[in-house]
């Protein structure tokens, strides 16, 4: 214990007011069990390692449990367990709309009720066939989706995926919004010289469950990388592919 320097290897993190319905992500799921067992809503994490040094995953996770007579359970299964009785998300209002960009879609716009903000649902045609669903999730930017911004080559990504949705006579375009107050400075602050860490699935724990009230299970997604999907089957969602955004 001398030899560790606290706080210097003790890291305080902070969970997002929602848990696991919100962002996917370890802080979340400790804080969650925790309230979830009737416990004061903290935990402390750990990455345990493989004896090589590398990172242990699930499946080296479950051997070391086994090994040492221990419970385990996934991020996802902690998702689909708060899923039974809570909701996140919730119906505002709905509308016809129509875009220069793909044309005619029904719109819906969801409330999140924590950090509340405001998200829309962009439907076209039928989502509810057996094939799997074109989604694109799209964290709205206000640099890349209103002012065109050159610097980061993301502009147009939105507006394509809606043309892309509406040349396929179907599919979803899920917009959410940052309830931050300050989220158009933070981005110029990271181009300043704070780190630029791009939007993961894992924080889009909203949008999965507006993807689940609208009745998609399978889907191809439209993007350009291949974001996070921590906990996603919690959701009882599956990517089956994904699909570039051709700008």
């Amino acid at each position: 214990a001398s030899d560790i320097a606290s706080p210097g290897h003790v890291f305080p993190l902070e969970a997002r007011e929602g848990g696991m319905l919100v962002r996917a992500g370890h802080t979340e799921a400790a804080v969650d069990i925790s309230r979830l067992a009737g416990l004061k809503p903290a935990g402390v994490i750990c990455e345990i390692m493989n004896d090589d040094g590398t990172m242990a995953r699930l499946p080296d996770l479950i051997e070391f449990a086994k090994t040492h007579h221990l419970h385990i359970a996934t991020i996802a299964d902690l998702i689909a367990y708060r899923r039974r009785s809570e909701q996140l998300v919730t119906r505002v209002i709905e509308s016809s709309f129509t875009s220069e960009h793909g044309g005619d879609f029904h719109m819906i716009v969801y409330a999140s009720t924590v950090e509340y903000a405001e998200h829309v649902a962009l439907i076209k045609g039928d989502i509810t066939s057996a094939s799997p669903v074109l989604v694109r999730m799209h964290g709205v930017n206000l640099l890349h989706d209103a002012l065109c911004d050159v610097t980061e080559h993301k502009s147009g990504e939105l507006h394509a995926a809606m043309r892309m949705i509406s040349n396929a006579q179907s599919g979803v375009v899920v917009l959410i919004r940052e309830p931050s107050k300050t989220a158009i400075s933070d981005q110029i602050r990271r181009r300043l010289g704070a780190p630029d860490i791009a939007p993961q699935l894992r924080d889009y724990g909203i949008g999965a469950q507006i993807l689940l009230d609208l009745g998609v299970k399978d889907m191809i997604l439209l993007s350009n990388s291949k974001p996070s999907a921590v906990g996603l089957d919690g959701y009882g969602l599956t990517i089956r592919g994904y699909q570039p955004i051709n700008l």
